[in-house]
């Protein structure tokens, strides 16, 4: 796929909020942020929890609702450089964050893992993105 074909399909994904990872590319993994205090297994609906989205061979994606749905990423933005993140065995350590506009496709061009949610709490306005490196 090319860059540009590629490039416009993400932007449909995140504009629209449809997945291109499949729910059982997820099957069995579990999400866990020790800072936080978050041990989840990675759910089907983003209603259920955090949910893989976006998956390529460099990239791993995973939103989360912050204020609805059990809310398990209420506290994404405490997160710091160097902290732990553990998806399904495999281990990261955040990097940096940044606030993106919803329609910002670079974000699933980062090579590594990256959690997002809405920003600011209770609104769509705005995406919180964690960008984190394998360990």
């Amino acid at each position: 796929m090319s860059f540009r074909s590629r490039s416009r399909q993400l932007l449909v994904v995140l504009a629209a909020g449809l997945a291109i990872a499949s729910p059982a590319a997820a099957s069995g993994s579990r999400l866990e942020i020790p800072k936080l205090g978050l041990d989840l297994p990675l759910a089907a609906q983003l209603e259920d929890g955090p949910r893989l989205y976006y998956r390529d061979s460099d990239t791993l994606a995973i939103a989360g609702h912050r204020t609805t749905h059990s809310h398990p990423f209420l506290h994404l933005p405490r997160l710091r450089r160097g902290d732990l993140i553990r998806v399904g065995g495999k281990e990261y350590v955040v990097r940096r964050t940044a606030i993106v506009r919803p329609t910002e496709v670079w974000v699933l061009r980062y090579e590594g893992l990256v959690l997002s949610a809405c920003h600011p709490a209770g609104s769509a306005a705005f995406r919180f993105v964690v960008f984190a490196a394998p360990a």
